[in-house]
C-alpha cells in the first residue's frame, strides 16, 4: 500500500473552479471542454481527465476500466468506483461508505450498502432512471484507445451519481454524506460522447494551462509554474484513492458477506455466511417447524433452500425464503467448522441475516469442529436471548 500511495503522489494535477456548465460561452474559441491527458509514463494509473469544474483519473486494463477517482467541484468531494472485468459498475466508496451494485436490469440496480460502522443494508431493484442494459463493454471505434476507455468510463461513471441519490432517499442511513451529489455531471456526459477524430483533446491539457491561469481558485499559479504549484492538490486527491483502497481492505469480511447476499437467493429470510479462508465452514438453520437446512439437506418442506454450499473456503453460504414465503416461527442459525484436517483450523466468519425486513450482522471466530450459536429470530425480530439449549445440527461426513 505504501507503494501505491508513494507512485500516486507523483502524479501532478490541475484544478478548475472559475468555471461551470452554465459559462460555456466564456470558454476561448476552438478550445476544447475537455482535456485528456496520457500519464502512462508517469505512474500507474492510464489517463487524467479534466474539464472546466470537475476531474478524474482512470486507471484500465486492456482498454477496459479498473477503477476511477473522480472529484466534483460543486460537492467538494471525491469518490472511487471500480468494475468489473467485464467493465460494468461494480464498487463505490465515499466518505467510508461502500457501496456495491449488482443484478442490473434496465433501469433497475440492487445496491449493498457498507456503513462505516459495520452494518450492511441491501436496496433491493432501485430504479435509478438511467438505462444499464446497454453498458457492455465494446470498442466504439475503428481502433481500440483512449477515446474508447474514456467515453466509457464517462457513460458508467455518469450513472454513479444518479444511483446514490437515489440510494440516499431510500435508506434510512446515508443521506448526508451523498446530499450534495447530482445526476447528468456535465464532465461525464460529455466525456461519454467524445470521439477522437471529432477533438483533438488528447494530451491538450497544455491549453487550459495557457488559457486559465488559475488565480481564481486562490493559487498564484501562472503558466510558468503551474504543475508544480498544483501538484500538492494532485498528491491530495490520489491519496485518497488510496485510502480508500485500504478502506476497502480492511473491510474485505463486511464487503464480501454483502456481495455474496447480493448474488444469491432472496426474499422474506436471507441469511448468508462468507469467511476469511479456505476452510469449510457450514451454514445451518432449523427452521419454525424444526426442519434442518444444510449441505445435506439443501431444501425444507416450508420452502426454505440452500443454494450455495462452499467447501474450498471464504463462502458464500446462502439460505433464504422466498418472498411471501417465510413461515411465521423461530428460526435458529448455526455455523458448523467442518472438520477437514488439511484446512485452516480457526476463522473468521461473518454472518449476514435479512428477516421480515429487519437485517443485522454477526461476526467472531470459529475453531476446527467447532459449533457456534449464531441467533434465533422470528417475525417480530431477533430474539435477545440465545438458544438455552443447542441443537443437535448434523455432523455427517461428507465423504
Amino acid at each position: 500500500m505504501k507503494k501505491l500511495i508513494t507512485l500516486l503522489l507523483i502524479i501532478p494535477l490541475i484544478f478548475f473552479t472559475n468555471c461551470n456548465e452554465d459559462e460555456k460561452e466564456d470558454l476561448k474559441p476552438g478550445l476544447p471542454e475537455i482535456s485528456v491527458v496520457d500519464i502512462s509514463q508517469e505512474s500507474g494509473w492510464d489517463y487524467w481527465v479534466v474539464g472546466k469544474d470537475d476531474y478524474y483519473f482512470i486507471k484500465s486494463g486492456y482498454s477496459i476500466p479498473e477503477a476511477v477517482l473522480f472529484h466534483s467541484t460543486e460537492a467538494n468531494k471525491n469518490y472511487t468506483v471500480l468494475f468489473t472485468e467485464t467493465g460494468q459498475l461494480d464498487k463505490v466508496v465515499v466518505d467510508d461508505y461502500i457501496f456495491i451494485f449488482r443484478n442490473f436490469d434496465g433501469n433497475r440496480v440492487d445496491i449493498g450498502i457498507v456503513y462505516p460502522d459495520g452494518e450492511i443494508e441491501i436496496l433491493r431493484e432501485v430504479d435509478t432512471g438511467y438505462d444499464w442494459d446497454n453498458l457492455t463493454y465494446k470498442s466504439e471505434s475503428s481502433t481500440k484507445g483512449w477515446s474508447d476507455v474514456v467515453r466509457w468510463t464517462g457513460r458508467v461513471v455518469a450513472g454513479v451519481p444518479c444511483a446514490l441519490s437515489v440510494a440516499a432517499t431510500l435508506s434510512t442511513g446515508v443521506a448526508a454524506p451523498l446530499a450534495l451529489w447530482t445526476c447528468g455531471n456535465y464532465l461525464l456526459g460529455l466525456s461519454a460522447d467524445i470521439a477522437q477524430h471529432e477533438f483533438d483533446v488528447h494530451n491538450g491539457y497544455t491549453d487550459f494551462v495557457n488559457t486559465y491561469s488559475m488565480t481564481s481558485t486562490g493559487y498564484s499559479c501562472g503558466t510558468g509554474d503551474a504543475l508544480s504549484c498544483v501538484s500538492g492538490i494532485g498528491a491530495t486527491a490520489l491519496s485518497d484513492f488510496a485510502d480508500d483502497l485500504e478502506e476497502l481492505e480492511q473491510r474485505s469480511g463486511e464487503v464480501q458477506s454483502t456481495e455474496g447476499a447480493l448474488s444469491y437467493g432472496y426474499g422474506d429470510v436471507q441469511i448468508t455466511l462468507t469467511w476469511d479462508n479456505e476452510a469449510d465452514l457450514d451454514l445451518h438453520v432449523i427452521d419454525p417447524f424444526g426442519e434442518e437446512i444444510y449441505w445435506l439437506d439443501k431444501y425444507s418442506a416450508s420452502n426454505g433452500t440452500l443454494d450455495v454450499d462452499d467447501i474450498d473456503g471464504y463462502g458464500p453460504e446462502n439460505i433464504y425464503w422466498p418472498q411471501g414465503e417465510a413461515p411465521e416461527g423461530t428460526y435458529q442459525v448455526y455455523v458448523h467448522h467442518y472438520p477437514w484436517t488439511t484446512k485452516p483450523t480457526t476463522s473468521y466468519y461473518t454472518v449476514l441475516i435479512y428477516a421480515f425486513g429487519e437485517s443485522k450482522t454477526f461476526s467472531g471466530s470459529i475453531s476446527y469442529d467447532e459449533i457456534v450459536i449464531i441467533t434465533n429470530f422470528d417475525q417480530y425480530g431477533f430474539k435477545s436471548l440465545v438458544i438455552q439449549e443447542p441443537y443437535n445440527i448434523s455432523k455427517s461426513k461428507k465423504y
